[in-house]
């Protein structure tokens, strides 16, 4: 039979167990293990560490608010035959005694204020205004209100036309001797009319102006009627 295989190196044995030897012998010095080590106490260094800071969006920037418009000054002026009457506010004191039949009356943007016109004037206007009143004795050409908004007219004699274009609350109060006249509206809403009883001793009666038509196709052309409401 061959020979058995010869047996491992002893120089690798002797360098394991050396190594080992060495291990032990430090282990054994017990305390003197850690004599080498830096002692760290509870909590030191982490002052050095930088701290994480948490990140917050950002802020969102207000809009800008609008600046109002500054108020214009009003104006009550006599210009060429004109009267104007502009970006009057809480005035009732407002009035016009020396009316000519040449001269016209203009109103313009004016709010919570009244404006009384003594005599007969040829033309009258208000444009732009909101809750004002007018109280006139007579106008030659009539009256016009356009873009108005909750204001009353008052006539106290004779008018022969009234035009209201794009009011809305509009109340027009008229005199008996002006019964006659011709109420024209367009893009208006809530307009009632004030006229006398059927004698000084009755009261005034108010009558809303229609603001719905109903159009109807016959005999080749379109008729528009107002809407009739009942109840």
């Amino acid at each position: 039979p061959p020979p058995p295989p010869p047996p491992p190196p002893a120089a690798s044995s002797n360098a394991e167990s050396a190594g080992m030897g060495a291990v032990f012998a430090e282990l054994n010095k017990g305390e003197g293990v850690t004599a080498g080590l830096k002692h760290v106490k509870k909590g030191e260094g982490l002052k050095d560490r930088p701290v994480p800071v948490p990140k917050t969006s950002a802020a969102p920037t207000a809009a800008p608010k609008a600046t109002p418009a500054a108020a214009k000054p009003p104006k009550f002026a006599l210009e060429n035959k004109k009267w104007l009457v502009e970006h009057q506010v809480n005035n009732t004191t407002l009035s016009i005694d020396q009316a000519e039949t040449n001269h016209t009356v203009y109103v313009y943007q004016c709010t919570d204020s009244m404006l009384q016109v003594s005599g007969k004037v040829n033309h009258i206007t208000l444009d732009g205004c909101k809750k004002m009143a007018l109280v006139f004795d007579s106008s030659i050409a009539g009256v016009d209100l356009v873009n108005c908004v909750s204001c009353k007219v008052q006539v106290r004699a004779v008018v022969q036309t009234v035009n209201i274009d794009k009011c809305s609350g509009t109340q027009l109060i008229l005199s008996r001797d002006a019964l006659g006249a011709e109420v024209v509206s367009a893009k208006s809403s809530e307009l009632n009319i004030i006229v006398p009883g059927a004698t000084d001793d009755d009261e005034y009666t108010e009558h809303p102006i229609p603001e719905q038509f109903v159009s109807k196709y016959a005999n080749g052309k379109w008729t528009t009627e107002s809407m009739a409401h009942t109840g």
